[in-house]
């Protein structure tokens, strides 16, 4: 039995979690880079770190856990994007609110918002994204 044989019998929500996490990690990264090094507000470097962790997580989704659907990738590039941004928006204003309303650090903050956040992409993407025709 290859990797590849053991890796296609992983349960799909595992799957998720696995380039689910793999995008959430870049997207923590970016967000501590461009704040740490560049001094961007956190804000701001959380806009630029979900459209790099968009094509990480996309990517891996369509070719990863949602191989066997049988949208084009055109097809469900759309529907995708659009629950990544009701999500991002969700993580955006959640940021916010923890960062100046309960005056969490930043970093704290991010990393909680972006567990929550993933619940709401995994349903719609399962349901809506790549959901089989």
């Amino acid at each position: 039995m290859t990797i590849v044989s053991l890796i296609d019998k992983l349960p799909q929500s595992l799957k998720f979690v696995m380039v689910g996490g793999t995008a959430a990690c870049v997207h923590f990264l970016v967000v501590i880079l461009w704040v740490e090094l560049l001094g961007f507000n956190p804000l701001i470097a959380n806009i630029i770190a979900f459209l790099i962790a968009f094509c990480v997580s996309f990517s891996g989704q369509r070719l990863f856990t949602f191989a066997s659907s049988n949208k084009s990738i055109k097809e469900s590039l759309l529907p995708y994007f659009l629950i990544s941004l009701t999500s991002f928006i969700c993580n955006e204003l959640s940021l916010s609110f923890a960062i100046y309303v309960l005056h969490l650090p930043y970093q704290i903050a991010l990393f909680s918002v972006l567990i929550i956040v993933a619940i709401g992409t995994y349903f719609g993407s399962k349901r809506w994204a790549f959901a089989k025709s």
